[in-house]
């Protein structure tokens, strides 16, 4: 049975729950040689990634944090483990690659080493492959300019392999891969494009519900659509409601403060400027004006024209707001409670 309620990213396509478009989609365009998942966070990408690679030969790599070779490496490392007993018999005989049981160790420098991309040429040698970098856009310098030019060389020469690259910071995602930017190895080269969206409310409901049901568990009416208007077709807070209902905690105001908890801790990573910027737009602030009096209101100083700019178009390209509007009603509540001192 599957438990549409377990917070861990679902592995396989038996697990999810409507997201049949997407995979028709990715399954038509498996072919191609770069393949861009978009979407906000919590909205599922993790969970329709790995699902998706359930008929295939392929490995997920998640890249978020990852600044240096041996991050890059392990979390190879770690992709390709996890996928193991499905990909043994396709890696066996790789130079570099010692499979040691259930696990897989790369070797990356010296003698008997493999690359990168040498990796890649000897899977495209053994078939269609594919090859998921999830949080791609996080890659600090100098790896994610290596990164690109392997992406590049693979678009270009590598007729088996098939890249996705996966973000939740949409505008970052898309200053990481350069499409448009001359100075940039993907320069002029074409992506096929996924945006997951969130589901509606008919969907949410459905969700809710049958997860409900496979916990034996019936919550009011009346809290069902509270849930549903609120975490508003996010399926990871949907998760994070029934988990929680499920498991005991049936007051609604705990459950949605325990919500705007997690999205407090990761918004307050922002300087104190972009948290005041993003304190005035979840509090009405919607035009560039308004923004800035009612920020330097609450910092008690001036904000330059060009530093407002610039913190607007960063918080958009993280993908919190658009058009002055927050993507997601967790993360308006919690830059309302955000400290500036």
């Amino acid at each position: 049975m599957r438990n549409l309620f377990d917070t861990r990213p679902k592995s396989s396509r038996g697990e999810l729950y409507d997201r049949e478009d997407e995979l028709k989609f990715l399954d038509r365009v498996v072919d191609r040689p770069l393949i861009v998942v978009l979407g906000i966070r919590r909205i599922g990408k993790t969970s329709l990634l790995k699902a998706f690679l359930e008929p295939y030969n392929g490995i997920y790599i998640d890249l978020r944090g990852a600044g240096t070779h041996i991050e890059l490496y392990e979390r190879l490392s770690e992709g390709i483990s996890s996928g193991l007993g499905k990909l043994r018999r396709f890696l066996e005989g790789i130079r570099g690659i010692s499979i040691m049981g259930v696990s897989v160790s790369i070797k990356w420098r010296g003698q008997d080493s493999i690359s990168l991309l040498g990796l890649l040429e000897e899977l495209n040698r053994r078939g269609r492959f594919i090859v998921v970098f999830d949080e791609a856009q996080e890659v600090r310098p100098v790896l994610s300019a290596e990164l690109r030019r392997v992406i590049a060389y693979s678009y270009d020469n590598l007729g088996n392999i098939t890249i996705v690259l996966s973000g939740s910071q949409i505008g970052l995602m898309e200053n990481f891969m350069g499409l448009g930017n001359v100075n940039s190895p993907l320069f002029g080269r074409y992506a096929v494009r996924l945006v997951v969206p969130r589901f509606t409310s008919d969907q949410s409901r459905e969700f809710l519900t049958i997860g409900f049901r496979e916990a034996g568990v019936q919550p009011p009416a009346d809290v069902l659509e509270e849930a549903v208007a609120f975490f508003d077709g996010i399926p990871g807070w949907l998760v994070h409601f029934g988990r929680s209902y499920v498991d005991g905690i049936m007051d609604m105001g705990e459950i949605k403060e325990r919500a705007v908890s997690i999205a407090m801790s990761e918004l307050s990573r922002l300087s104190r400027r972009e948290r005041a910027v993003l304190k005035a737009i979840a509090n009405g602030a919607v035009t560039w004006g308004s923004a800035r009096r009612l920020a330097e209101e609450y910092l008690g100083e001036t904000i330059p024209k060009s530093t407002l700019t610039r913190i607007v178009n960063k918080l958009e390209a993280l993908s919190i707001i658009k058009d002055y509007k927050f993507l997601d009603n967790v993360y308006m509540e919690a830059a309302k409670q955000l400290k500036l001192t």
